[in-house]
């Protein structure tokens, strides 16, 4: 009896002992694997937010090349440049300034106001741009700007002739406090340091943990990391004893793409261990009471899996912003640019077919009767020439609105009778029987308040366009209506009046121009409003008719959607808005 209760003191000892013994085994190396995959998580994380910074930088420097591409040094130190460097500065926290300097170091151009007599000749981003001695991109040491007194490090670029004689530099001064600041909202707290490092070992910016340090100023050339980087520029997270400071570490890396720099992190192996040897305490503490200890080590799981998960998430979300961001910021820097192009071609075009259009409205009126009696087939041609002015003149008014340099006169339009208007004009046009047009409209409807011209012209090409939409006939329908409070109208098409809030406190009516034509796919459809995109044959579209729709329905307060799936036909709706001053959408 004594034998056996001995065994059984001894096994209530040794079982409890054995299941802790091999639950602290296990969990030690659990511990180090989750570890070890946050820090991986965390190193892609810290990458993809250093690329997408350095993408901007070298999307600012590209920009700042091609402003002062071709200019003289003094064209360039005319205020205009660095009023343009300070616009292109002013909406991003990462960039501290923008720098244009020529061949001697001397500053010809920024974004901050300097002393004109300082010389960057002996700066390492200015020395390693012109030793580089051709294009491409320099990442420099660390510094403090003699301009804006703030620690900075900079990507610059060689300025170069077309022969390839160095002719100056630009440079961009990056902040490493907001990639510090970045470091420390995102990575997890036991982290020891995160940085981001240059290919020399350079330390550019870094965020340590509370109460430590980074335990070196530079990581040594041809050291550990620079060596790991080297053959595995995709990443890596590895446990090793540091050669630094001899304390176990886990380290883990990515290189940033196309640049020559890395972010680095550490976590000493006794940090990730904190979690463990907590966890060996409540072991420890409620070994007889098993199922108590689980249901507490899943709870603690659980709640930190979740903490895990929106730290993510988070990041996640930051990082679509910001390329949301950039996205829209080079959307609108391609139609800023391509709006200039088409408004000078336009205008240039406009003059030209005007002469054109006058000089044969002259000859029609001297000799037209005379032509046509002696010369049929001249004055046939003359007409043709007339006609061909004319479409001239029409595409380039187009453009000119588009581009809103021909300002719009609203005026109030009764919906009813603009669309019988639009009727009678289009009807000739679309074929005996093949397209059938009905107009949809009631009598009372308030006027709507838009430019009669502009507004008629925008429809006939909705309507011109539906046509074409149906080679086979089908049922074409202009309708108007109310736009009630379940139909609000969407984002002002004008890109600087988006989700303004009159948006949802006027009142509109609403005109659909609705076929039963072939459809657009979604890759089509979201193209549909781009300038100068069109779906028709070569010669037989200029892309301009939805664009200047969408163009005229922004600049008229209002707004423009299309709906459309293939082979079901497509819708396009304008918002314009009414004369009358309630809202049914307040």
């Amino acid at each position: 009896m004594k034998r056996a209760q001995h065994l059984v003191l001894v096994a209530a000892v040794l079982v409890p002992a054995s299941v802790f013994a091999i639950a602290a085994w296990w969990n030690r190396a659990e511990v180090l694997r989750e570890g070890s995959d946050a820090m991986a998580r965390s190193a892609a994380v810290l990458h993809e937010h250093a690329a997408k910074v350095f993408d901007t930088a070298e999307l600012i420097l590209t920009q700042a090349e091609q402003h002062v591409g071709g200019m003289e040094p003094e064209a360039i130190a005319a205020p205009g440049v660095s009023d343009y460097l300070s616009q292109l500065a002013a909406p991003l926290e990462q960039i501290v300034s923008i720098w244009v300097a020529d061949e001697q170091g001397k500053v010809l151009a920024g974004s901050q106001p300097w002393d004109r007599n300082v010389s960057i000749a002996g700066r390492d981003f200015f020395l390693g741009a012109r030793e580089q001695g051709a294009p491409g991109t320099y990442v420099s040491a660390p510094f403090v700007g003699r301009a804006t007194q703030e620690a900075s490090f900079a990507l610059s670029r060689p300025r170069l002739t077309p022969e390839g004689r160095f002719i100056g530099t630009l440079h961009v001064a990056m902040s490493p406090a907001y990639f510090a600041q970045f470091y420390k909202e995102t990575v997890p707290p036991f982290l020891r340091y995160a940085a981001l490092v240059r290919l020399d070992g350079t330390i550019l910016a870094h965020h340590a943990a509370p109460g430590r340090s980074m335990p070196l100023a530079r990581f040594p050339a041809g050291g550990p990391f620079q060596q790991a980087v080297s053959r595995n520029p995709d990443g890596r997270v590895a446990m090793a004893t540091s050669p630094h400071d001899g304390v176990e570490a886990v380290f883990a890396y990515r290189r940033i793409r196309n640049q020559s720099a890395f972010v680095a992190l550490r976590a000493d192996v006794s940090s990730l261990l904190e979690r463990w040897r907590r966890n060996m305490i409540a072991y420890g503490t409620v070994a007889g009471v098993a199922s108590l200890t689980l249901l507490a080590t899943a709870g603690i799981a659980i709640r930190r899996t979740q903490a895990e998960r929106v730290a993510l998430q988070r990041v996640a979300e930051e990082s679509e912003r910001r390329l949301a961001m950039e996205e829209r910021l080079r959307q609108a820097q391609k139609l800023e640019a391509l709006g200039q192009l088409a408004g000078g071609v336009a205008h240039d075009f406009n003059n030209a077919a005007a002469v054109m259009l006058a000089g044969i409205t002259l000859l029609e009126k001297r000799h037209g009767a005379a032509l046509q009696q002696q010369e049929p087939e001249a004055a046939y041609l003359l007409a043709g020439l007339r006609e061909g002015a004319g479409r001239g003149v029409a595409v380039a008014r187009r453009l000119l609105a588009f581009v809103r340099r021909e300002g719009l006169r609203a005026a109030p339009i009764v919906p009813l009778s603009l669309l019988e208007e639009v009727r009678q004009v289009v009807t000739p046009t679309l074929g005996a029987g093949q397209v059938t047009l009905s107009v949809q409209a009631g009598p009372d409807l308030p006027p709507l308040l838009a430019d009669r011209g502009q507004l008629v012209t925008v429809l006939i090409n909705l309507v011109l366009n539906a046509r074409d939409a149906m080679p086979q006939g089908g049922r074409l329908v202009m309708s108007a209506r109310l736009a009630g409070a379940g139909d609000p109208p969407p984002d002002a098409a004008d890109p600087s009046r988006a989700a303004l809030p009159e948006l949802s406190q006027r009142q509109f009516i609403r005109l659909d121009v609705t076929d039963t034509g072939l459809g657009m796919d979604s890759e089509t459809l979201a193209r549909a409003t781009e300038p100068f995109f069109t779906t028709k044959p070569p010669g037989q579209g200029t892309g301009l008719g939805l664009a200047m729709a969408f163009s005229f329905a922004g600049q008229s307060g209002g707004a423009l959607a299309i709906r459309s799936q293939p082979g079901q036909g497509t819708t396009v709706s304008l918002w314009l808005p009414s004369t009358r001053t309630d809202s049914p959408l307040a």
